[in-house]
């Protein structure tokens, strides 16, 4: 058995069950030993969609992703994706090529160092040219992917060390909830129950740490009678059909959500599984924790208190710390009556379909138990601020780093962790160009995925960006219409295009029994105001 073959077999006792990438020269001998080992590759169009497939899938399982490929052109590609799986803190496990060792330093094809290219996007980054330490190493690495807070991790082995032999025993395979097991102080904990039980009125903030405990903090919120705003990256996770949820806070909030934070007598907030970034947090705004007792409990100890002061700061996992508060909460007095509608009514200040019209439709005609993963892009603003997600569904974003094209390539990432569910990518075509040929990977392998293209024909974010920041913009930003719909249904894709809301009707019955991917193209002409305010001011500030 040569080392190539070992590293695969230890991935396969660790729980891996397929890599993400793309063969080259230099990675030869892993992917030949994929045909010894049962595990499968997932061929990519490009490296970067691999990346961003392997962070999806990392992201929202929290089982470790695997992506392999070239150390040089290949690591290159894959950059965004490690990037995207850094800011998600996903476990993520990038194994590159590197060329022979007596070649190193004479400028061999695909010679570069990958070890430091990556090095300030990952939790490790080491190049192993010592074939006794492979192992070692790739040992190591998993595990600090695996120890909260999770993250990308890279190792690099020339391939002349990926064809030698490989020691005669494998490390023991590590032990996830071992690593992740975070010891947590209960008078930390007691401390934020007694502000809980001071309070008459509070608020709930969850964030994409709150997904394991879900349950747990909506009984939370019954008990307290305290409503629950969710950040973006957090839709999803709490069902817009909870009677507490006031949905999404922050980039594009909800109206109830942000008439909440800003003139409710809530005197504490809650703070549970969040890093508070500018997305979270309407650019870092004071009025989110002005005036109120502020509780924030995270498994990354550099969280709570980074960014707003903080009157109890709690590292521990939100499966310990919040059946802990809720055995500790009083029961309110009385009850909390959710406004609705949660947004202001609809108003026709544009020409062509409207997609807050087409969003807050959706879900009515998906499947109920649909897993979207929305790109980044204009329409994202409107996804967050007028999309439900009802209970059984499920939302991914990683709007922190803010990569477009990465949902179109993350989707089929998102499946294989999980198929009981379908999955619906909602993007933009720009969005669609950057990575769209990851369609036809989703081809390839059969995945039935549903693709939602929101196609406006132009850069509408950076068209009105430009005029709110510089009052001008540029006639490049909007382009000639390609139907997308008509390219994919050249590729052997199955397409159909709404134009009216009406056409959304046919929808059910065209993502019923689907044998591979399916496209709905969604045309728009890019008039109708987005929810961008904050953000546009915040880039002005």
């Amino acid at each position: 058995m040569n080392i190539a073959e070992a590293i695969l077999k230890y991935l396969k006792e660790t729980g891996v069950d397929c890599i993400f990438g793309i063969p080259a020269g230099i990675i030869g001998p892993i992917y030949d030993a994929l045909i010894d080992v049962d595990m499968k590759p997932i061929i990519t169009k490009n490296e970067a969609g691999a990346a961003y497939m392997a962070a999806r899938y990392a992201s929202t399982s929290g089982k470790l992703a695997v992506c392999a490929g070239a150390g040089a052109v290949g690591v290159a590609n894959m950059m965004n994706g490690i990037a995207d799986a850094m800011r998600a803190k996903a476990p993520l496990l990038v194994i590159t090529g590197y060329v022979n060792r007596w070649q190193i330093g004479k400028g061999a094809i695909q010679e570069m160092d990958a070890q430091h290219i990556v090095r300030p996007i990952t939790k490790y980054s080491n190049t192993v040219m010592n074939e006794t330490e492979v192992m070692a190493e790739l040992d190591k690495a998993v595990r600090i992917a695996l120890t909260p807070p999770f993250g990308p991790v890279h190792i690099s082995v020339p391939i002349d060390v990926q064809r030698m032999e490989a020691p005669p025993s494998l490390p023991a395979a590590p032990d996830p909830a071992l690593l992740q097991r975070i010891p947590f102080d209960p008078a930390e904990l007691d401390r934020a129950a007694a502000l809980l039980n001071e309070a008459e009125h509070g608020l709930i903030m969850v964030g994409r740490g709150g997904r394991a405990a879900a349950e747990e903090i909506m009984r939370l919120s019954e008990r307290l009678q305290w409503p629950i705003i969710t950040t973006p990256s957090a839709k999803g996770i709490i069902p817009a059909d909870f009677p507490l949820n006031l949905g999404n806070y922050g980039f594009s909030s909800t109206d109830a959500a942000f008439e909440y934070v800003n003139a409710s007598p809530a005197s504490c907030l809650v703070i549970l599984g969040t890093s508070l970034g500018e997305a979270s947090t309407c650019n870092f705004n004071e009025a989110l924790v002005a005036g109120r007792k502020v509780i924030h409990i995270d498994r990354d100890g550099k969280e709570p208190g980074k960014v707003f002061k903080t009157d109890a700061a709690v590292v521990a996992d939100l499966q310990d710390a919040v059946p802990y508060l809720l055995r500790q909460a009083q029961p309110a007095p009385g009850a909390f009556k959710k406004p609705l509608p949660l947004n202001e009514p609809y108003e026709l200040n544009h020409t062509g379909l409207s997609l807050r019209l087409f969003l807050e439709k959706l879900s009515k005609v998906m499947p109920r138990d649909t897993r979207y993963v929305c790109d980044i892009g204009e329409f994202t603003n409107f996804v967050l601020k007028y999309l439900e997600v009802p209970a059984g569904g499920d939302f991914e974003i990683n709007l922190n780093y803010g990569a477009m094209g990465s949902a179109m390539a993350g989707g089929p990432g998102l499946y294989l962790a999980d198929s009981s569910r379908p999955v619906a990518v909602i993007a933009g075509d720009g969005s669609f160009f950057m990575n769209g040929s990851e369609v036809l990977t989703a081809k390839e392998y059969k995945l039935p995925i549903t693709y939602i293209i929101i196609n406006n024909a132009m850069l509408s974010y950076v068209e009105r960006g430009q005029k709110f920041l510089y009052n001008r913009t540029m006639p490049d930003y909007k382009q000639e219409r390609i139907s997308i719909a008509d390219m994919m249904r050249t590729a052997g894709i199955r397409t159909m295009s709404v134009d009216r809301l009406e056409d959304m009707d046919e929808i059910p019955g065209f993502v019923r029994e689907m044998a591979g991917p399916c496209l709905i193209e969604v045309n728009t002409d890019g008039s109708e105001p987005a929810p961008i305010l904050d953000r546009l001011k915040a880039l002005k500030k």
